[in-house]
């Protein structure tokens, strides 16, 4: 394998991911706090890229692109039924990430265009991958009765890859770019040709089983998604007591409300005084009258 290298540094990310996710485990406000940065910082960095690549028809259309703004704009503006979508959305293109990396290192390297596109798309996958392992293991307990948010999530993203590749959305959208659409190699059920000899046509037959596999697969994720944030979530207060009942939150939406209650506590504070003052002139115009 040329690129073998790559898979190496891919796999000590992944692994530095994990253990800083697992760092946090005893602390939601450290996590929520940490995951409010990277999702902004994300956010921020990846909004000012796709603005600057629109000069050459360069569109956020991937599943990943389009995991950095729903994560982002989640955990920025703190929209809390949407969290385990943007969690899901996350892990799943970072996961992806890390496995084509150990298995099909070379598009990673060829496909950038300078040494920093494929430096930061490395790093910025393995923090989808981290923000990812955060939601699930280090801030709430999601019921698995709101699974239909990322299903619907999850169906709109297909939708608008479609539109983009027929050509409805971005019609200027770039050759390059239209042509390596990862997201309609999953939907068309030739993801395969990643790891089949270069120029195989992929038949019809493993098309269709693929497709099956993927619908199973996808099943499969968002059960052991909230299986497994519930198991972790009840054994960790469990042996973290303080960790339940630490509910901040660290949002646009949490900091307007915080506004709005230093608001109100200084228009409170303010009619208290203001009550006692009347109280007090009417005390001394009695002592007066007496």
């Amino acid at each position: 394998m040329k690129y073998w290298w790559i898979s190496i540094i891919i796999i000590a990310m992944a692994a530095l991911m994990v253990v800083c996710a697992w760092l946090l485990r005893k602390s939601r406000k450290a996590s929520m706090i940490t995951l409010f940065v990277v999702s902004f910082a994300l956010l921020i960095f990846k909004s000012i890229q796709f603005g600057i690549e629109r000069s050459i028809h360069h569109y956020p259309i991937e599943f990943s692109h389009m995991s950095y703004f729903i994560l982002g704009a989640t955990m920025t503006v703190g929209v809390k039924k949407l969290r385990p979508f943007a969690g899901l959305c996350a892990f799943i293109s970072g996961l992806a990430f890390v496995l084509a990396g150990i298995f099909s290192p070379a598009p990673i390297y060829e496909d950038a265009e300078n040494t920093f596109n494929w430096v930061s798309g490395i790093i910025q996958h393995e923090v989808l991958l981290f923000a990812g392992l955060v939601i699930i293991f280090n801030t709430d307990r999601y019921s698995i009765k709101d699974i239909w948010i990322p299903i619907v999530g999850i169906v709109i993203m297909f939708i608008f890859s479609v539109l983009v590749y027929k050509r409805i959305i971005y019609p200027d959208l770039a050759d390059k770019n239209h042509d390596s659409m990862i997201i309609i190699y999953v939907l068309y059920g030739t993801i395969l040709k990643y790891v089949l000899p270069a120029g195989t046509e992929v038949a019809v037959w493993l098309r269709v089983i693929t497709i099956i596999v993927e619908v199973i697969l996808l099943g499969a994720i968002l059960w052991a998604f909230y299986f497994i944030n519930n198991k972790f979530y009840d054994k960790k207060i469990k042996k973290y007591p303080e960790f339940v009942g630490n509910n901040e939150e660290y949002s646009a939406i949490a900091l307007v409300k915080f506004l709005i209650k230093k608001v109100n506590d200084k228009k409170a504070a303010k009619a208290v005084s203001a009550d006692l003052t009347q109280v007090e002139g009417e005390d001394k115009e009695e002592n007066k009258s007496e």
